[in-house]
């Protein structure tokens, strides 16, 4: 295997993933501001919770995206920051799902699909630049 096929992998993993992660980030705040603006509430807590939920879905995917050239080209410091952005999310999306086993809601698959997501994304990002860490000290 080429040390250019890990990489290029990544990169259009994270091209892949990201444009899903800003989907379905999204697809959340749309639904969320929406149903806020139909039921004509005043801003509160749930809410502002939920609307932070959708910007911390979209992050890792920005990240991912605006990365894609520093991926591509292997640069550390890109898949420090995608692992970075992508944890924080699946830390929080952990907690969320615990919370979720506990106290049962109608989000529970859309939940479970948003944390694969991020968790493909972070174990690519993680590997790859594991590989290439691996890879680097070979070359010495």
């Amino acid at each position: 295997m080429t040390s250019s096929l890990p990489r290029k992998f990544a990169a259009l993993t994270a091209l892949v993933l990201g444009v899903l992660m800003l989907l379905m980030g999204g697809g959340h705040l749309y639904a969320v501001t929406g149903d806020a603006l139909a039921q004509d509430r005043p801003l509160d807590y749930r809410l502002v919770s939920l609307i932070t939920t959708g910007g911390l879905l979209v992050l890792p995917g920005i990240v991912g995206l605006v990365c894609l050239k520093w991926l591509w080209q292997g640069r550390s410091w890109a898949y420090g920051m995608c692992i970075l952005s992508g944890s924080a999310l699946m830390v929080y999306l952990m907690l969320l799902l615990a919370i979720e086993e506990r106290d049962p809601t109608r989000v529970g698959s859309e939940l479970e699909l948003a944390a694969a997501v991020v968790a493909i994304f972070v174990a690519v990002m993680a590997g790859t630049w594991l590989y290439l860490k691996i890879q680097a000290r070979r070359s010495r």
